[in-house]
């Protein structure tokens, strides 16, 4: 969170100045969209633990001769789709974060609410999870080897869970044909379900409209 000073604080502080901002209406709105990500975020664990219990299942002998039993053979990105209408990459990103031990999504949540303290925004998602995991496995592996060259070891940073990019740029276009839209966050990401000529019409649209506002200034 941005560091503010002394006199920044107190200006916040100021009655008139909390009316104005409607600060405790922000902080409100702020803490419930916090809660709705920490509400989403576990039930995508709870779900995940269905999955793995489901797909150890449909992995065992048992499932696997009731499935000949009924002449049905599946692959395993058949009973993602047909089960649970995944693809069988997002599907296989639920059964890892299923598996994971409960010591590491326990500290994830942890440092995650350590950020949001902190008035940072983690990525508390299933993706931000699994980087997370990641980091830890890797962070163990790399201690293990260093166990004979602490010099090696002492380098291993602690992991912590990304931030979420924060969106920088952001245009919409209502068109008759459906809307044009855009958002770019810090990361340079661009993030657009539209085309790039759509874009780029998009653009001109705003262009021309500057245009002519300066002409009639």
């Amino acid at each position: 969170m941005t560091q503010l000073l002394q006199i920044e604080q107190n200006f916040l502080r100021l009655p008139q100045v909390a009316e104005a901002l409607q600060l405790q209406e922000l902080r409100s709105v702020q803490r419930t969209i916090t809660n709705a990500k920490k509400k989403k975020f576990e039930q995508t664990l709870a779900l995940s633990a269905i999955v793995v219990r489901g797909f150890e299942w449909f992995q065992s002998e048992a499932g696997a001769a009731l499935l000949r039993e009924e002449g049905i053979t599946w692959s395993t990105e058949d009973f993602a789709a047909k089960v649970f209408g995944w693809q069988k990459s997002y599907f296989y990103k639920v059964v890892k974060a299923g598996k994971l031990e409960a010591s590491v999504v326990d500290e994830f949540r942890t440092k995650c609410d350590a950020m949001e303290r902190e008035g940072q925004e983690p990525d508390r998602s299933l993706a931000g999870l699994l980087k997370f995991a990641k980091v830890v496995e890797e962070t163990a592996a790399a201690g293990g080897q260093g166990e004979a060259d602490e010099e090696g070891a002492e380098g291993n940073e602690e992991a912590q869970p990304e931030a979420r990019p924060q969106t920088i740029f952001t245009m919409t276009l209502k068109h008759p044909d459906g809307n044009i839209s855009v958002r770019v966050n810090d990361a340079g990401e661009v993030k657009t379900t539209n085309t790039k000529e759509q874009i780029l019409e998009a653009v001109g649209f705003l262009m021309a409209a500057m245009n002519d506002a300066n002409n009639n200034q």
